[in-house]
């Protein structure tokens, strides 16, 4: 089961409209978990997504939430196994293993059509981050302050930015005090608190 996305006290779903997307959070703030939901979502809306973290917990934490169908999910670790999965809806890259993340934007034919989370973009190498600011169905997050390009990761123009903690770097007006757990939620037209609730 899908855990809902809140904002401002309603049920909120996303859809690919808020992309690009930067999600910037510390350790234990709920910014993970987060990033994992609306990317279960986005998958359940029908998205295709390529579903990259430093960590094999999100991927968990993803099939919990949306239910392990191999005809429409592959988990690959090989870039003979990404070959012979890559008309599957989702696509989740073996953690941390960036070659492979690298070989799939230069390979996979549908690469524009996914809809691809980083996720612990600090953990990543400014090369492989670099390649990913140039998608614009892209999800970034992790704490961006730790990000070697964080300066690059600011420059680009984001339809909508999730913010667990305040963030120098990208400017959305001054955010209110948040309770742990809640996020301010900003894109041009809807700003406000958001959370998730199981």
């Amino acid at each position: 089961m899908i855990d809902k996305i809140i904002l401002n006290n309603k049920e909120f779903v996303p859809t690919e409209a808020l992309l690009p997307s930067l999600i910037h959070y510390l350790e234990k703030t709920g910014g993970s978990h987060y990033s994992v939901t609306m990317v279960a979502h986005l998958f359940n809306t029908g998205s295709k997504i390529l579903f990259f973290t430093a960590y094999p917990m999100a991927r968990e934490n993803f099939l919990e939430q949306v239910g392990m169908d191999e005809n429409k999910i592959a988990y690959v670790s090989t870039e003979d196994e990404l070959k012979l999965n890559q008309d599957k809806q989702c696509i989740i890259l073996d953690s941390g293993n960036q070659e492979l993340l690298n070989f799939a934007i230069n390979n996979l034919t549908d690469i524009n059509e996914r809809v691809i989370l980083i996720k612990n973009i600090e953990k990543f190498e400014n090369e492989i981050i670099l390649k990913v600011l140039a998608f614009n169905k892209v999800i970034l997050s992790g704490h961006i302050d730790e990000c070697g390009l964080r300066s690059e990761i600011s420059q680009k123009t984001y339809n909508s930015v999730v913010l667990f903690n305040a963030l120098d770097s990208i400017s959305v007006g001054e955010i209110p005090s948040l309770d742990k757990y809640t996020a301010y939620f900003w894109t041009k037209d809807l700003q406000g608190i958001t959370k998730i609730e199981k």
